[in-house]
């Protein structure tokens, strides 16, 4: 029988700044102190000494004393399956990997991407695998191509049979999902039975992020599954003073601590918050345990699922993806039809071609974005 085994898991990570001001509670220095395993998702590289060519896509970088602030505070495994892993292209990326060694596990070659990190703690195997949906940049998505370094692809279907396989040689497995709609605090429901089926396939738990704000949780066939863990700490500007306003629950985040004992798993969940981007400490104000409730119960709900679900899709992520495909049969204000109209007959009379079909691709690539483009259309011509 295992001995006690705890395992500390935090949200996305990101301080373009030097980490040096950036304080952390004792309470939760504490917490985090008294796990045997500590995992954070490192989202965004190091950036390297080499100049890349400019792109429309803005590139993030982390600070170079950032991987020193999370190993004083006992981080030991660092997710890097990410949609920002490769920002500053392989350089990026191996410039991070050679800072954080044999921690980091879910980027490089393809073999090394899908391969799962395997840690042997109290006597336990535990066995971590970290996935990405189709990004920007830097994710195995195309089926055919191995070659170079990345991530691997959360719907390749060569994950299921992995996560089968390593069941057979661990006594516990996490998956590490990096995927979902940014800023809306419910999963979609393509994401929600994308991590169930992780669970039929042998995992023990499911822990998600990238959607920068915490999504409800719940169990399944006995089995936690949380949706987005938030931020832990996220700012991506060189000064300490950017306020996210446009982004609701930004600056929350969820631990989550999984404690293995007597064969048993069981988990604790623990609130916290970025104060000004310069402090992390663990949140008791009850709104946010009230807001935890609600957002859980979406999920245990399907009729106000889907209505919550609608309505977020339609405010914040509909028309804006409906203008990447065009600005001809969809109604837009005259300030953005006088704009891109602007735009395109400039572009026209300097001889540039004014199609953009970038956009589109990384609309239509993400399987996300894609499925609320499609359940938004659908429904409007079922309303009609």
């Amino acid at each position: 029988m295992y001995d006690k085994v705890k395992i500390f898991f935090c949200g996305d990570f990101c301080s373009t700044s030097s980490a040096k001001p950036i304080t952390v509670s004792q309470e939760l220095r504490d917490l985090i102190a008294s796990c045997d395993l500590k995992v954070v998702n490192f989202e965004v590289p190091l950036k390297p000494e080499l100049a890349l060519p400019p792109q429309k896509r803005q590139r993030f970088c982390q600070h170079d004393d950032v991987p020193a602030f999370l190993q004083g505070l006992g981080f030991n495994l660092f997710s890097l399956a990410t949609n920002h892993t490769f920002d500053w292209g392989e350089e990026g990326f191996k410039k991070t990997k050679a800072a954080l060694g044999d921690t980091a596990f879910g980027a490089g070659t393809y073999d090394e991407a899908y391969k799962v990190k395997i840690v042997e703690v109290g006597g336990a195997k535990i066995g971590f695998m970290a996935v990405c949906f189709a990004a920007y940049t830097g994710v195995f998505n195309d089926v055919l191509k191995h070659e170079g370094l990345g991530c691997a692809y959360i719907n390749d279907l060569k994950v299921n049979h992995v996560i089968a396989d390593a069941k057979k040689d661990v006594d516990y497995l996490f998956v590490l999902p990096h995927d979902g709609i940014e800023y809306i605090d419910i999963p979609l429901p393509e994401t929600i039975a994308r991590y169930r089926d992780f669970i039929d396939w042998g995992a023990d738990a499911v822990i998600g992020t990238h959607p920068h704000c915490p999504q409800g949780w719940e169990e399944y066939k006995g089995k936690p599954i949380f949706y987005s863990l938030g931020n832990f700490l996220f700012n991506s500007k060189e000064g300490y003073d950017y306020r996210a306003t446009n982004r609701p629950h930004w600056y929350e985040g969820l631990c989550v601590v999984m404690t293995i004992k007597n064969g048993q798993l069981s988990w604790e969940v623990v609130n916290t918050r970025n104060v000004d981007n310069v402090g992390i400490e663990i949140d008791t104000n009850e709104d946010r345990n009230e807001h935890n409730k609600r957002i859980c119960g979406y999920l245990k709900n399907k009729n106000v699922y889907e209505c919550y679900f609608n309505q977020n899709c339609k405010e914040q992520n509909y028309r804006k993806y409906m203008k990447m495909i065009d600005c001809s049969f969809h109604p837009f204000s005259l300030k953005t039809a006088t704009k891109v109209l602007f735009n395109k007959w400039l572009k026209h009379l300097r001889k540039i071609d004014f199609t953009d079909d970038s956009a589109i691709e990384r609309l239509l690539s993400h399987d996300g974005n894609r499925s609320i483009l499609l359940r938004s259309i659908r429904k409007k011509i079922n309303n009609k």
